[in-house]
């Protein structure tokens, strides 16, 4: 809990800067998170369910994760472009634009908890859910090429969510998504924190 309050501490602070450049601040809505029902409630998972998908993923044996709540709720897959535009929308209303964000220093951490703050906001509207929202930070050594990213070893964050098709790597700047199963950087991973 205390990381959601720094996180949403730290994201108005830089938002309250551009608002002092500019006339007018407009957020977008929080994303409202489309979940995983099961005839009702939202689909629960445990993070010992997280910790079989790291295995399901091809980490086996991996010592480096870490959990902050017990019980998560479960992403629909077919929403992570929903969630993908309101980030760009986010960042543009404050007057950064993250399709060029790794010209400057990136830090895809940032953008992980940025994303696990708004929908973890917007779905306190809906005072029946208490699960956590299944957004997570990956940390590894880039030694494999993605797409435009270069095989550097140079330290690297994605956004990590759980989704009824198990873990996916998501790269906020490049826009890129895949399963864990297909991260070409999977064998360098760091950590994997939720």
């Amino acid at each position: 809990m205390r990381r959601f309050f720094t996180s949403l501490a730290a994201f108005l602070l830089a938002a309250s800067y551009a608002f002092a450049e500019s006339a007018e601040m407009k957020l977008p809505a929080f994303p409202v998170p489309a979940l995983v029902l099961d005839g009702g409630p939202p689909r629960e998972v445990s993070s010992v369910r997280l910790l079989r998908e790291l295995h399901r993923g091809g980490l086996h044996g991996f010592q480096h994760f870490e959990t902050s709540d017990s019980d998560y709720a479960l992403f629909r897959s077919d929403s992570l472009g929903k969630l993908g535009a309101w980030l760009e929308s986010a960042c543009n209303s404050v007057g950064f634009d993250l399709l060029q964000a790794r010209k400057r220093n990136y830090d895809g951490t940032v953008f992980a908890r940025l994303l696990d703050v708004s929908t973890s906001l917007a779905a306190l509207r809906d005072k029946r859910l208490s699960l956590a929202m299944p957004v997570g930070v990956l940390v590894c050594q880039r030694a494999e090429a993605w797409g435009d990213l270069p095989a550097d070893r140079a330290e690297d964050a994605y956004v990590v969510f759980v989704t009824e098709a198990g873990m996916l790597i998501y790269d906020p700047p490049t826009r890129q998504l895949t399963s864990l199963g297909d991260f070409p950087n999977k064998a360098t991973i760091l950590k994997i924190r939720f």
